[in-house]
């Protein structure tokens, strides 16, 4: 991901506020997605990672119109060889009937056992990226925290989620600048100079990000900040057929999963 990071990760941003899912309730959408992850984690049948990963795919492109921000695309690949990864691992060293093997210098057995479970922690892990995504798409941060809000979450922690989403574009394009500037001065020219750069920028970057609280502090408390951001309620303009929706996509996971539990099907 190489160019503006920061204009990248705004970019998500920016999709939320442009989905056609903007209006649902933020604490309707959150429910859905909490509901979905833990019925796939609880699941053992890879069927419930299908049905769930089929609600998640058509949220995340139904919310970003399909066309999904390329950060998230980026993040998305570099997820997937992680968890494949992984899997191949799982396949490894879970003990069980060898179904497979690979000469690679040494014998590598795959088990019946570690497929299995590889394939579900595959599924599952694939499963909670598209469902976290089609949540960051859709959702802006200002929703959540009316969400969280809802749910009773203490105001400290969700006034310093707040703050800290603020502030990280901030620093984000503070360490852009920094790097660009070290590079026009042949900071990175060898191996060793990338080194004493690099110590210098994250040192950089640490002072800046200490300066820029303090005087987010004095703004803040200018702007008479008693620990809470207020803004203007949305509850008017929130979808009640989308809420509908939501808890119709919950109740037909949960009715999936019992009947997957007891062998009512597959």
């Amino acid at each position: 991901m190489s160019g503006d990071h920061g204009g990248e990760f705004t970019s998500v941003d920016t999709a939320a506020y442009k989905s056609p899912m903007l209006n649902w309730s933020p604490l309707s959408k959150l429910f859905l997605i909490i509901s979905l992850l833990v019925l796939d984690v609880a699941s053992k049948n890879v069927w419930m990672s299908v049905f769930t990963g089929v609600v998640g795919l058509t949220l995340f492109m139904y919310g970003s119109l399909l066309r999904p921000p390329k950060v998230l695309m980026y993040l998305f690949l570099y997820a997937q060889l992680m968890i494949i990864i992984s899997a191949i691992l799982f396949m490894i060293v879970t003990p069980g009937a060898t179904v497979a093997t690979a000469k690679i210098g040494i014998t590598i057995h795959f088990t019946d056992a570690g497929v299995n479970l590889a394939t579900l922690i595959y599924a599952r892990a694939t499963v909670a990226l598209l469902l976290l995504y089609s949540f960051a798409v859709s959702t802006p941060v200002p929703h959540l925290a009316e969400a969280l809000r809802k749910i009773y979450v203490p105001d400290v922690f969700v006034e310093m989620m707040v703050l800290i989403y603020r502030y990280t574009f901030l620093l984000m394009e503070t360490a852009e600048s920094m790097h660009l500037a070290a590079e026009c001065k042949f900071g990175y020219s060898n191996h060793r100079r990338s080194m004493g750069t690099t110590a210098k920028l994250a040192a950089g970057v640490f002072m800046r990000a200490l300066d820029t609280a303090e005087k987010g502090e004095v703004a803040l408390q200018c702007r008479n900040y008693r620990g809470e951001f207020k803004s203007l309620s949305t509850v008017g303009r929130k979808n009640k057929a989308a809420t509908a929706l939501c808890a119709v996509i919950v109740i037909a996971g949960a009715a999936f999963f019992i009947m997957l539990r007891y062998g009512v099907v597959l």
